[in-house]
């Protein structure tokens, strides 16, 4: 049976793959964590790289904290870190996983503001590079396409500004022209469904693929009687953001202990 597997080279990347097939590499210790050389399950391999940055106006550089997961089981591969920006303290999760002739990556984080002041949120998070896709109005999701392979990245409808509106390079930018502002202390999530696909898949079929991934485990009801559920301020109402029960703990705690921030 052909197995998801992940392995690492510490302090620098960790690699997964299916079989004898590499997925990508994600350079977690890098300045700018990202994914490269990210390949159709076939193994072709396509002209795209995944980045995701703090959302606000000169991020900085991340500094690689602790990687809290890696694991791998026959299905899927999961990496979890923490990570500091120059304002934001971040964990994130990435999560791959086979689905029919495609694999599908499940990005999900928390940052929280440590700059001292309310921190204005602009511009795209999410960015897939090299891929050529033109900016679009708001929708749910967006597709491109490469000689050797098609991409599709799904929104989480609990995302701030969802549905957004698209950069070109297939980038989800939900900030505009409203000020969009993340409190002091606040702590505010993403989640996006990435999907990688032979060339000439269906767009539609992949983006319902990654709907139902985002609608995976929500925070129990007890965490947020506790007070451990943690959003960020909207400049709307709305459902408050999802994010994986274990994580609530991870991000909600400050760093010298005290008591978790409210939202």
């Amino acid at each position: 049976m052909t197995r998801m597997h992940a392995s690492l080279a510490a302090g620098r990347s960790i690699t997964v793959g299916l079989g004898d097939a590499t997925l990508f590499r994600y350079s977690y210790g890098a300045a700018l964590p990202r994914l490269t050389g990210l390949r159709t399950t076939a193994g072709a391999e396509l002209a795209a790289t995944v980045a995701w940055t703090p959302p606000h106006a000169e991020p900085g550089d991340a500094v690689h904290d602790t990687l809290t997961e890696l694991s791998a089981t026959a299905s899927t591969a999961t990496i979890a870190h923490h990570l500091r920006w120059a304002a934001v303290d971040e964990w994130r999760s990435l999560t791959a996983s086979v689905s029919g002739d495609a694999w599908l990556l499940l990005f999900e984080n928390t940052i929280t503001n440590v700059s001292g002041r309310p921190l204005p949120l602009t511009g795209p998070s999410l960015s897939l590079r090299a891929i050529a896709a033109p900016s679009a109005a708001r929708s749910e999701w967006q597709a491109a396409t490469d000689p050797a392979g098609t991409l599709v990245v799904v929104d989480d409808s609990a995302n701030l500004q969802h549905p957004p509106r698209w950069s070109a390079g297939l980038s989800p930018a939900p900030f505009g022209a409203e000020v969009v502002t993340l409190g002091t202390h606040k702590t505010i999530a993403f989640r996006y469904a990435v999907l990688t696909a032979p060339p000439g898949s269906d767009a539609p079929d992949l983006a319902a693929r990654g709907r139902d991934a985002l609608t995976g485990p929500l925070p129990a009801a007890r965490d947020a009687a506790r007070g451990h559920l943690c959003h960020g301020e909207h400049t709307r109402r709305g459902p408050l953001h999802r994010t994986r029960a274990h994580a609530l703990p991870r991000q909600c705690e400050s760093r010298t202990g005290g008591t978790p921030p409210l939202a």
